[in-house]
């Protein structure tokens, strides 16, 4: 597929930048340090830190090629004289690499010291460029320090590391520091295109895009990513090509997981994942993909949108569905499990056992139980969730079986649209999520039409007695939309019906209640209609004289049993 060279050189190498303005994704390092250039204001020392692979030491051996250079052209190094040349190649006596991890002694930093005190042999400045300058050792640090703080004319000294945290402040406190970025996922995309054309690697946008995802913000990772790629693949990479040859799990596999995690279903979950190991995944890569997962469904129920995450849109609805069935601090402490078993994975013996107990936590544990709920002598067992494995998903890579109609739908707040992921054959058909309709102790339903038989019963708006007979009713039924939803909207009062707005008021300082209300205003509305058997719109609003009603956590603790169960579990209160 590339072009076939007598002597290959690795992508990372062979379109290693040359300029300031080829560094991808660091323009704010590459325009200070072309204007320190163009007004001659350069430092003695340099500290150039980030993660790996985002540009330090190219960036610093274009800066020391800008220094030498014999014809620079507005702060860049010409790239054409000898000095550009040699520099490039490695071959200048005037530029010296040190790797810090390998000459990390005090003898190499005092041998250092005797070379800087003689003045460059042919260019004008000698550079001393000191990769992870944070493996050197305290007494060659010392050594060094004495350098810094009285510097030989036309010497620089650039350090790079990984680790800034680990370079004494004394060295920090004579430097410059210029702190490189992860590189934007839209520009190693751009980059690894323009590369693909050169060398005739055909591979599509979405393989590109799984690259650049595996390369986590490395640009010279996701050069050698697609080496490896296009050494594999005889045609167009595909993007499952670019997932088998990676060993990158799909997708819809964290989906169907989920839904399995969501149902309660433990024997499903260890089917799937035991098939999984068995086909020779990685445990590591499967977690890592799981904590993914997570944390794009935890942004999607906190943020609502998909904006910060890189997804396709159809992933990005599914995501928006699937958050659906998840509390927000259930996420939070599922991704909690998840880091601390990647974090403990190099201490167990059986990384496989380990996965499958964290799968069995997630799964038998998906709820936090409520400690009113404890007190009042409720079953200790939340309510499983209703199935959702049926939800079917197009998959975007690849024509899947037409999954089995479920026996029933259930719609949840938000779905603007289904998006449908491949069935699990073995999953038990889902149990009808339908709400039996009560009616109201006082008010009367009138008669349904034969047409109408399947829409909410609707009597003439209800005066403000029968709201205020029926609010709990109203606030326990809010839960179904979620557990935040009914606690916020308790913390309000029917205050006035006008026609068929229903006037709710909030105290002075529940702004943040009534916005989240706002975005669910519409089930809450369509709840409304079912307990007072009205069609009423609701109109959320601060009110002057207001005051905030008694929580019921305050009367939860106060509760002479919350100190002992407090004791028994060695608990703590934990805000909601």
């Amino acid at each position: 597929m590339a072009n076939q060279d007598s002597a290959y050189i690795v992508s990372s190498l062979k379109y290693r930048p040359q300029t300031f303005e080829d560094v991808v994704g660091q323009e704010h390092v590459s325009r200070t340090l072309r204007n320190a250039l163009k007004r001659q204001r350069l430092a003695n020392g340099y500290l150039f830190t980030g993660p790996r692979g985002v540009g330090k030491t190219t960036s610093a051996r274009i800066l020391a090629k800008a220094i030498n250079c014999e014809n620079p052209q507005d702060g860049n190094p010409c790239n054409v004289c000898n000095h550009c040349i040699e520099i490039t190649a490695g071959r200048s006596i005037d530029v010296l690499e040190v790797d810090g991890a390998s000459t990390r002694g005090i003898d190499a930093i005092r041998e250092l010291r005797e070379i800087v005190k003689y003045p460059p042999a042919n260019s004008n400045y000698r550079v001393y460029i000191i990769d992870e300058v944070h493996m050197l050792t305290k007494e060659a640090f010392n050594a060094l320090l004495k350098t810094l703080e009285e510097p030989p004319p036309q010497v620089l000294f650039i350090f790079a590391t990984t680790e800034p945290q680990k370079v004494p402040l004394t060295i920090l406190s004579r430097c410059q520091r210029y702190d490189f970025r992860m590189i934007p996922t839209d520009k190693m995309i751009d980059r690894l295109k323009m590369i693909s054309q050169a060398e005739g690697i055909r591979i599509t946008e979405d393989g590109l895009a799984l690259i650049v995802r595996k390369a986590a913000g490395s640009l010279r990772d996701s050069l050698s990513l697609l080496d490896q790629v296009s050494a594999f693949a005889e045609d167009e990479a595909s993007l499952e090509l670019v997932r088998r040859v990676l060993g990158v799990l799909d997708v819809t596999i964290y989906f169907e997981l989920l839904d399995h995690i969501a149902d309660q279903a433990a024997d499903q979950v260890i089917d799937q994942a035991n098939l999984l190991f068995s086909r020779g995944i990685s445990v590591a890569e499967f977690l890592a993909g799981l904590n993914e997962h997570l944390r794009n469904l935890l942004i999607i129920k906190i943020v609502g949108k998909a904006d910060y995450l890189d997804v396709s849109d159809a992933d990005a609805a599914a995501l928006n569905q699937q958050a659906q069935y998840f509390e927000e601090r259930d996420l939070v402490r599922m991704q909690t499990l998840v880091t601390e078993t990647i974090r403990d994975q190099r201490f167990v013996s059986n990384q496989t056992v380990s996965a499958e107990l964290l799968l069995l936590k997630l799964t038998l544990s998906t709820r936090a139980l409520e400690l009113d709920a404890l007190l009042s002598g409720k079953p200790a067992v939340p309510p499983k969730r209703p199935s959702i494995a049926n939800r079917a998903k197009k998959s975007h890579t690849a024509p899947v079986p037409a999954a089995p109609k479920p026996t029933s739908q259930r719609k949840t707040a938000g779905d603007a649209e289904q998006v449908d992921r491949p069935s699990v054959p073995s999953q038990p058909k889902p149990e009808s999520t339908h709400v039996k309709e009560t009616t109201p102790k006082g008010i009367t339903p009138r008669e349904k039409a034969p047409a109408e038989q399947a829409s909410v019963e609707q009597t003439p708006a209800a005066d403000l007695d029968q709201i205020t007979a029926h609010w709990e009713d109203f606030i326990q039924k809010l839960g179904t939309v979620g557990r935040s939803t009914g606690t916020f909207m308790s913390e309000g009062s029917p205050v006035a019906i006008v026609g068929s707005k229903l006037k709710v008021a909030f105290a002075q300082g529940q702004t943040y209640q009534i916005q989240t209300l706002t975005r669910q205003l519409k089930d809450i509305q369509r709840i409304a209609c079912e307990v007072f058997k009205s069609e009423l719109t609701i109109d959320l609003q601060v009110q002057d004289g207001q005051k905030p009603k008694s929580r019921q956590e305050d009367a939860v603790l106060a509760h002479p049993n919350s100190q002992h169960l407090l004791d028994i579990f060695d608990g703590e209160i934990v805000d909601k």
